[in-house]
C-alpha cells in the first residue's frame, strides 16, 4: 500500500467530533475515558460503537461520495460458508464448513475511492491508528494492506443481505455512513471461536438459529463500531425500505503487510491485483491457525 497522505489538523477536526473525542491528545481525560470504554465492552463481547464520532457534514460528504460510487461497486449473488472458503467434502453435510448462504450486497474497493476522501484523510492519520491499538490493546497495530479491502465501502440495496461469517483481520471498524429505512440490522454471536479452537458446534447452533448468544446492533450515520471479527460470527440481515445501506470498513491487523486470499477476495471483489497474487506466495504468519 502506498504511503499516506496527512492531513492538516484542521481538515481532520471538520470529520472527527475531536471536542469530545480528542483521540490526538494522549494527555485528555475524555480521550482515557473514551480508551477504557472501548476496552471494557470489546472485552465483554468483542463489539464496541462510539455514538455521533464523525460530524454531521463529514457524513454528509461521505454519503454522497458513497451514493456517487455506488454504481462501480462489485455486486454479487452468491453463496459462501463463514470462511468464504471452498466445499470440502472431509466434513459432512450440515456441517459449518458446508453451510452456504446467499449473499447479496456490492462492495466499492478501497482503490476506487479518491484521494480527497474524508475517509482516506482519518485512515491515514498516524493518531488514528495509535487510538485504535490503545483500544483494542493490541501494540503495534497495522493498518490492512490490501489495496482492495484495506478499506472499501459496502453498499446495500432493498432485498441485500450478508450472512453468517468470519472476518479475515483481526481487528475491524465500521463507520456507519447511510443506514437504511429499515432492516440491514448487525447482528453478531460474541468469541464464538477462539485462536486455538473453531468451536463448529457452537458456529452450528448459531447459523441454526439456536444459540443464545446472538446479539443485536443498530448503528446511526456517524457512528463507528468498534469490532474483533476474525473470532465473532456476524450477518447483516436483510435491508428493507427505500434507502440504500452504506458502510466504510477500515481495517487494522496485528502483523504487518496482512492481505486477504485470492479465493476470499475475488469473491467479495470481484478482481485480484499482483499484490494479492504475491501474497499468496508470501502470505506472513497469522496470529492463528484459523480457517480464513
Amino acid at each position: 500500500m502506498a504511503e499516506p497522505h496527512l492531513a492538516s489538523f484542521s481538515r481532520l477536526a471538520e470529520i472527527v467530533d475531536l471536542e469530545h473525542f480528542p483521540i490526538h491528545d494522549v494527555s485528555a481525560p475524555a480521550r482515557r475515558e473514551l480508551v477504557a470504554f472501548c476496552r471494557g465492552e470489546l472485552a465483554e463481547d468483542g463489539c464496541c460503537s462510539v455514538k455521533s464520532f464523525l460530524r454531521p457534514d463529514a457524513v454528509q460528504r461521505i454519503s454522497e461520495e458513497a451514493e456517487a460510487l455506488s454504481s462501480e461497486a462489485y455486486r454479487t449473488t452468491v453463496a459462501h460458508n463463514p470462511y468464504f472458503s471452498p466445499d470440502d467434502e472431509q466434513f459432512p453435510e450440515g456441517h459449518p464448513r458446508r453451510q452456504f448462504q446467499k449473499r447479496t450486497n456490492g462492495f466499492v474497493c478501497y482503490d476506487l475511492i479518491p484521494d480527497t476522501s474524508d475517509l482516506r484523510a482519518l485512515y491515514d492519520w498516524p493518531a488514528f491508528t495509535a487510538f485504535l491499538s490503545e483500544a483494542f490493546e493490541i501494540d503495534p497495530l497495522h493498518r490492512y494492506a490490501d489495496p482492495l479491502a484495506a478499506m472499501p465501502f459496502n453498499t446495500m440495496r432493498p432485498g441485500d443481505t450478508f450472512p453468517w461469517h468470519f472476518d479475515t483481520n483481526e481487528f475491524t471498524v465500521t463507520l456507519m455512513i447511510q443506514p437504511p429505512e429499515s432492516g440491514g440490522l448487525f447482528e453478531y454471536a460474541p468469541n464464538v471461536r477462539s485462536p486455538e479452537d473453531e468451536c463448529y458446534e457452537d458456529v452450528a447452533r448459531v447459523m441454526d438459529g439456536q444459540s443464545d448468544k446472538v446479539k443485536t446492533l443498530e448503528l446511526a450515520a456517524g457512528d463507528m463500531q468498534l469490532f474483533l471479527g476474525r473470532y465473532t460470527l456476524h450477518r447483516v440481515t436483510p435491508v428493507t425500505g427505500n434507502r440504500h445501506r452504506h458502510v466504510a470498513i477500515p481495517s487494522w491487523a496485528r502483523v504487518p503487510d496482512m492481505i486477504g486470499t485470492p479465493h476470499r477476495t475475488k469473491t467479495i471483489y470481484g478482481r485480484l491485483t499482483d499484490a494479492h497474487l504475491t501474497a499468496a506466495q508470501q502470505a506472513p504468519a497469522r496470529a492463528d491457525a484459523l480457517t480464513d
